[in-house]
């Protein structure tokens, strides 16, 4: 059977090779005509932590470092944003993508745009866990700034979520922390009531008054006695209600301290903000495009016409009589 299909090959080399030809030339031009096709890469990696309160005014010693690289996790988060409709249609408003890819006309537009977008917006996470983000465009250099602009668009849509976050939590710890500050004044003011009444240290001071008087009664000195009844009458007469302000001007001060680093963190994470990814490898303009691969078409073309060919003259050779 191979001796006969080498016999049929050179006996019929003549169809063969015009049909190789014909085949090389169309592909040739087909090839020629298809617009060029750039690749943009641009490499990134997660952050860790994106929670800048807990990364620099968190003192405990386990707490996550900002300038570490993310986990797995971390990248399929980002992954998501990158592949996210929201980032598509900021790429779409920026570049104007109906219009580029001549689908303004189409009643399904949207949906279409979904396929060029998904075909030449390729995001992907690499074995060393870094995102890779590739774009193909006719325009080496339009093909870089939708790259790096699809990164600029994820970082906006992650600043956007993460700022309505922080922002909801910031308002709710800031009143939480004005209402308790209104209540430790409050308490202070009345501690100072008592103050200006000679009440500065209660237990100390109603020692010494006490000792004092004690002496005095021993001595039988009554001035000394009149003047210490004087000293102690305001602690007989606020005792119970200096300790109640006391205890609750005490709790007030704890409470504070916590919400005091709440707030502050809350008040971090509102005003200020971490990139979730670190840039590792931005887009710039290829020197060399990626599709089409001319001498790869031609040469599959040629190959698939004259094995399509054999088996065409194969099978009319089998099906016309002999003479």
């Amino acid at each position: 059977m191979p001796n006969h299909i080498f016999d049929f090959i050179r006996s019929s080399w003549k169809q063969l090779l015009i049909i190789c030809l014909i085949a090389a030339i169309t592909s040739t031009v087909v090839a020629f005509i298809l617009p060029p096709q750039y690749k943009a890469t641009t490499i990134l990696f997660s952050s860790q932590d994106n929670n800048i309160s807990k990364s620099l005014l968190n003192d405990e010693p386990y707490s996550k470092d900002y300038l570490a690289f993310g986990e797995e996790k971390n990248s399929e988060q980002m992954l998501q944003i990158l592949k996210s409709d929201e980032v598509m249609q900021a790429i779409n408003k920026k570049y104007n993508l109906i219009d580029l890819y001549g689908l303004s006309k189409r009643p399904d537009k949207y949906a279409v745009l979904k396929d060029y977008y998904s075909n030449n917006f390729n995001s992907e996470i690499t074995e060393y866990q870094s995102i890779k983000v590739q774009v193909y465009d006719h325009n080496p250099d339009r093909a870089a700034l939708m790259a790096n602009s699809m990164v600029s668009a994820a970082d906006s849509l992650f600043r956007a979520i993460v700022h309505q976050r922080t922002e909801a939590a910031y308002r709710i710890v800031k009143q939480q922390y004005d209402s308790m500050l209104q209540v430790e004044n409050s308490l202070e003011d009345s501690m100072n009531y008592f103050r200006k009444a000679g009440i500065l240290n209660f237990d100390l001071q109603v020692r010494e008054y006490t000792r004092g008087y004690s002496e005095a009664e021993v001595k039988g000195s009554p001035a000394s006695i009149e003047a210490l009844e004087s000293k102690l009458k305001p602690f007989e007469q606020y005792g119970k209600q200096y300790f109640i302000i006391e205890n609750n001007l005490i709790d007030a001060y704890k409470w504070m301290q916590q919400l005091k680093v709440n707030y502050l963190q809350a008040k971090a994470n509102a005003e200020k903000y971490i990139p979730p990814f670190f840039v590792a490898e931005k887009a710039v303009p290829p020197d060399k495009r990626t599709y089409p691969i001319r001498w790869l078409i031609v040469a599959g073309s040629t190959m698939a016409a004259f094995f399509f060919g054999l088996a065409a003259l194969l099978f009319i050779n089998k099906i016309t009589p002999p003479r």
